[in-house]
Order: C-alpha cells, then sequence, then structure tokens
C-alpha cells in the first residue's frame, strides 16, 4: 500500500491547483459564446453607455437615461430604465450596421441560432458539424473557466476533498474488509453496472442525442447532445489529472484510484439529463448512478473516499455546463448596470410585473 499520508495531502490541494490554472493560462482567443457572468464583467470594465436605444419596430422614442445620486447614497437605477442601457461594444457592432438593411434582417446572430435557450442546428450536417469542431476549443475553455472558477464551486468540490480525506484509511478500510467478505451484486449485475458507467457508453449516449437533433432538427435534443458531451470532456480530462496527481491505489492493488471516473461520468449523466428533462428522467438515473458506486465498490475497484469524490466531481462540472444562463432569483433577474454620472457599477434585481 503507498503512502496514504502523501495522498490525503494531494487530495487537499489538487482541486484548488485546478482552479489555478483555469485563472492563470488559456487562449488569447475569445470564446463564441459568452457566458452571462463574462457579460457583467464586460458591462463593469466598460460602464454602459448612456446610449438611448430607439424602438425601430414601433417608432416609439427611447427614453432618456436617468440616474439619481444622494449624498452618502448609492445610485439608482429604475428597471424601465435599465432597457435603455447597452454596452459599448453593442454600440460599435450597431453603428457598424448598414442602415439600408431591413429590420428584419437585422435579427441578432443568438435570435437566428437560438430557440429559447437551446441553440439550433444548422439544416445541413456537415454545416454544424463543421460550425462545432471550429468552436469547440474555445467553448471547452470557457465552460471550464466556470466551473474552476466560480467559488461555490470551489466551496463544494473542497468540501468534497475533505470529506474524502477523512474517510481514509479507517472507513476506507473498514468498507473494504467487508467487500472482501461479502457481495452486494452477483457477478453478471456487476458486469453490467460497470459497463453502464464507462464513460465510453456515455460519450456513446451524447452522439445520439447530437445526431438525432441534427436529423430531426430538434434544438433541445441537439443542445443537449452538445452539452453533454463538453460536460462529459471536462470531467474526463478532470479525472484523468486527478488520477495522475494523486496516484492512489484501490483495493484490487491498481493504481489510479481517486478520484471514480465510472461514478464522475455517470454524475454527469444523470445531471445533464435531470436538468434538461426533469425529475422524471433525473432520478432515475441519479439512482443508476448510486448503483454504479455501490458496483464500484462490490469489484474492488475503488475505496469509498473515490467514488464520494468522483459524484461531487461530475456533478459539479454537469451543473454548470447546464446552468450558463443569467442568474434568477425569485424570478426575477440579475442583470449588470452601471451609473456613468456617478462612475460606478453593480448588479441589480429585475422582475417584470405580472410575470
Amino acid at each position: 500500500m503507498r503512502n496514504k499520508h502523501s495522498s490525503t495531502i494531494v487530495q487537499c490541494v489538487l482541486p484548488c491547483a485546478l482552479m489555478a490554472l483555469t485563472v492563470g493560462c488559456g487562449p488569447n482567443k475569445p470564446a463564441v459564446h459568452r457566458s452571462w457572468a463574462e457579460r457583467s464583467q464586460t458591462v463593469i470594465r466598460q460602464r454602459l453607455a448612456p446610449t438611448p436605444i430607439a424602438s425601430a419596430m414601433t417608432g416609439s422614442p427611447a427614453h432618456s437615461v436617468k440616474a439619481t445620486s444622494t449624498a452618502g447614497a448609492e445610485s439608482t437605477i429604475w428597471p424601465e430604465e435599465l432597457a435603455t442601457f447597452q454596452l459599448s461594444a453593442d454600440a460599435t457592432v450597431q453603428a457598424d450596421t448598414p442602415q439600408s438593411q431591413p429590420p428584419e434582417e437585422q435579427v441578432s446572430q443568438g435570435e437566428v441560432e437560438y430557440e429559447g435557450k437551446w441553440r439550433k442546428p444548422l439544416p445541413g450536417f456537415g454545416e454544424t458539424l463543421k460550425r462545432d469542431l471550429l468552436e469547440l476549443p474555445a467553448t471547452l475553455w470557457d465552460d471550464t473557466k466556470r466551473v474552476y472558477t466560480n467559488p461555490w464551486n470551489l466551496v463544494f468540490l473542497i468540501g468534497a476533498g475533505g470529506a474524502s480525506v477523512a474517510l481514509r484509511p479507517e472507513v476506507d478500510d473498514d468498507i473494504e474488509d467487508y467487500y472482501d467478505r461479502h457481495h452486494s451484486f452477483k457477478e453478471d449485475w456487476r458486469d453490467a453496472f460497470g459497463a453502464a458507467g464507462n464513460p465510453i457508453v456515455h460519450f456513446g449516449m451524447a452522439g445520439v442525442w447530437y445526431l438525432t437533433g441534427q436529423l430531426a432538427q430538434d434544438a433541445k435534443t441537439y443542445d443537449v447532445g452538445g452539452r453533454l458531451f463538453r460536460a462529459l470532456t471536462i470531467n474526463g480530462i478532470s479525472t484523468v489529472l486527478l488520477k495522475t496527481a494523486a496516484c492512489t491505489e484501490s483495493p484490487n492493488g491498481e493504481d489510479w484510484a481517486w478520484p471514480s471516473g465510472h461514478v464522475s461520468s455517470s454524475m454527469v449523466v444523470a445531471t445533464v439529463m435531470n436538468d434538461a428533462y426533469g425529475p422524471f428522467v433525473g432520478i432515475p438515473l441519479f439512482g443508476l448512478t448510486g448503483l454504479v458506486a455501490v458496483e464500484r465498490l462490490d469489484s474492488g475497484e475503488h475505496h469509498f473516499s473515490d467514488v464520494i469524490f468522483g459524484a461531487a466531481l461530475g456533478w459539479v462540472v454537469a451543473e454548470t455546463v447546464m446552468k450558463d444562463g443569467p442568474p434568477e432569483i425569485a424570478g426575477g433577474h440579475i442583470v449588470p448596470y452601471a451609473d456613468p454620472a456617478g462612475r460606478n457599477a453593480g448588479v441589480a434585481w429585475v422582475k417584470t410585473l405580472g410575470e
């Protein structure tokens, strides 16, 4: 058995190291699809241009931007005035748009490519595949940064790493001794659940969703397949890096046990499907993830601490990839705002009455 104190230190440090890696380096090419977090940071940096936006469809005049400031108090911008704000970069794009272009052709790229929150495939499979392959590196990197720079994700992963450390060696050894004498599943069931948790099967599932959405021109099915592929890729790379760095030993004597790749990958699938299709699909898949975790223990492939952190890693990655829209609180949206007069910026909670 290898030195367990060394592996314990590695398990504590690695989540922080992954965060530092994603913050400190990366391609200079901007991501194709900017997340809400990046957009809000841009707003804070650039401020919001107090340029009124006229309504081209109704011909109504634009409302002027108002900002009230009192001594010792922060500036207040009312929700109806937030609609008049725009990014300076957006104003530049609008200025470059030919004025002779018909209004129906001046539809933004997002309105063309998206159906609600789901991105639509292009009419031809070759066109869609080419577009997605060209955008994949930047999109993967953007998702990876969102996973490992989110403070709540880091708190959760560090907590899971701490729990994993606390389970070693006493609890892990007790569970290992139990499964040396008993089995929860017969051999055929162990093989079946092992196959169900294989990441290769999950990548195949993502491909089926992607192709089905493309052939049926169904935006949700297509986009779920794409997001599942990205989440599995990030999870797989993270798992391999952690395994290589920790290099712990499994109960059956194999190296690279922590964390469990089968459990983390199964948790990615369950979380993505739950977020996309609701609990009627998600709950059975979470149950299957639990059975895969028990099979990993029963087969001697992993310790209990391995499956605990694997489940936490898979959930964090998938949840972040799926929840890339603006945060919502009590039905309202958190939006960036700026007060050019007071030279300050922040965020505001905005809810349209009647929703």
